[in-house]
């Protein structure tokens, strides 16, 4: 088997009957802009090989990119997450051989095999393993592994040849919710006690291979504690029987196997070459922080419009929403007589609002109040794509929003103040995160992919909106069965 690293999370993967492109992000920056592959690589379009299978995990942006889906081929079968937006926006793209996979479903062409791995995380998603006669190779990706899930791959394969291993304990929001930035021992444990459960014949890290970019670069002293020689290190502590077996994939990199032989061909790949390598931009340092919150405005609004609006929505619609869910969503804002300072940070400066819910009749002042308790602070050109839809709410972990509170009680016996409970992680929510969720439904806002659509999308050569292939793939339970040309001759005499 051979494995092609792209960059970040983007693989190609060739087994002895198929060809299979993993969740391709092809172009930089990507991600809303905020982010690019790191190392930094250039991908050579038009020399990508043919490929049967067209695999997608989930769909965060930086597995499921318009733009890059845009360009490839639709004639190919796409396996895909039981997740109605990655099948809409596909189907749109002009992909109609689409295929949703359920745990442990299997798509089977010749000898070789392609089994969806189960998430424990929320997010419809899976894993991916690939298995052919030379051995067995499992993509991680992001999902979070149970003891169950991994007993019931190694029941069914008893070993792992090459594991591509979720390893970066990411911290990704915990400087612009207030959250922990220290080094994240508990995650990080149990996400080494998840290969000594594996225990593979090889190893890599995957994915979280990218820096972030632009006015977001600030984030990579903070967001990536662990680096990945650190990494292959522990893991050979964790599993020493692994050897030297442990790979840090570049792009451009080729791995292949066979028999539990390893061989690392490095910038080896026709189509991906590596071009920087300045690793000690991502050299983890909390204490030094140069994080002023800047608006870039990359959709590149005039600034008096953008002031103007921003200003109708928190001078009058926040103060009327807020009132008329003043029973409801912001009862404990009331209970806890929460002084709300909202900053914007515009082009040209930053303007501040205040909201006190102890007033019953709640309204916007503008200005500072060294009384407030509760910070939330925000771009002009992220707050007005929030609220019009054409951002989605995962831009804003470039850092372009940022909150916390200091919320307490004073009593005679000392203070009181609002706690989380396992069920509950915030007693106290950012009143703004209520109006973007009204506004996007969830965070995966569909008028942002439709922007992206519109932007990259390019008719079929044939003039069509899709092309169907003339074999689909056949299920026969929970197997999906890829036809060979042989077999696709015998299944035509047999319905006949």
């Amino acid at each position: 088997m051979e494995i092609h690293m792209i960059g970040h999370a983007s693989i190609f993967v060739k087994t002895k009957d198929c060809r299979i492109l993993m969740d391709p992000v092809l172009w930089d920056p990507f991600y809303g802009g905020t982010n690019e592959v790191y190392p930094k690589r250039e991908v050579i379009h038009e020399q990508i090989p043919e490929f049967d299978f067209l695999v997608i995990s989930h769909k965060h942006l930086d597995h499921f990119d318009i733009r890059s889906l845009a360009y490839l081929p639709k004639t190919v079968d796409v396996l895909i997450p039981r997740d109605k937006l990655i099948e809409n926006y596909l189907r749109q793209l002009g992909y109609s051989q689409i295929y949703t996979l359920k745990d442990f479903n299997e798509v089977k062409i010749g000898s070789t095999t392609l089994l969806a791995t189960r998430s424990e995380n929320r997010v419809p998603e899976y894993g991916m393993i690939f298995a052919d006669e030379s051995g067995v190779f499992w993509n991680q990706v992001d999902t979070i592994l149970s003891p169950k899930t991994i007993q019931f791959v190694l029941s069914r394969y008893s070993k792992i040849d090459f594991f591509l291993a979720t390893w970066q304990p990411m911290l990704e929001d915990g400087y612009q919710f207030n959250k922990s930035i220290s080094f994240p021992y508990a995650i990080y444990n149990q996400l080494l006690y998840t290969i000594s459960l594996i225990q593979p014949k090889a190893i890599a890290p995957g994915a979280n291979g990218f820096k972030h970019v632009n006015c977001s670069s600030w984030l990579n002293q903070i967001v990536f504690p662990v680096t990945r020689e650190q990494f292959c290190q522990d893991v050979k502590s964790v599993c020493p029987e692994i050897g030297q077996n442990v790979f840090p994939l570049d792009p451009g990199d080729i791995l292949t196997f066979t028999d539990s032989k390893f061989y690392h061909l490095p910038k080896m790949c026709e189509y991906v070459r590596q071009v920087a390598d300045n690793r000690e931009s991502l050299a983890f340092s909390p204490v030094k922080l140069d994080a002023e919150l800047k608006d870039n405005n990359p959709q590149d609004y005039d600034v008096d419009f953008l002031k103007k609006e921003v200003e109708k929505e928190i001078c009058l619609k926040l103060p009327k929403f807020i009132t008329e869910n003043w029973g409801s969503l912001f009862i404990e804002h009331r209970k806890w007589k929460v002084i709300y300072q909202l900053e914007v940070t515009f082009p040209d400066g930053s303007q501040q609002w205040v909201f006190d819910f102890s007033d019953k009749n709640l309204q916007s002042y503008k200005g500072y109040n060294p009384l407030a308790n509760f910070f939330t602070y925000i771009t002009a050109s992220g707050f007005y794509g929030l609220l019009n839809g054409t951002l989605s709410q995962e831009y804003m972990q470039g850092g372009y929003y940022r909150r916390y509170h200091k919320v307490y009680s004073v009593t005679s016996v000392g203070i009181t103040y609002p706690t989380s409970t396992e069920l509950i992680e915030e007693v106290l929510e950012d009143p703004l995160s209520f109006i973007f969720s009204a506004n996007q439904q969830n965070i995966y806002s569909e008028k942002a992919l439709d922007l992206e659509l519109e932007k990259w999308s390019i008719p079929n050569r044939d003039g069509s909106e899709s092309i169907k292939r003339k074999n689909p793939m056949i299920k026969i339970g929970d197997v999906l069965l890829k036809p060979t040309q042989e077999l696709s001759l015998s299944w035509g005499f047999l319905k006949n």
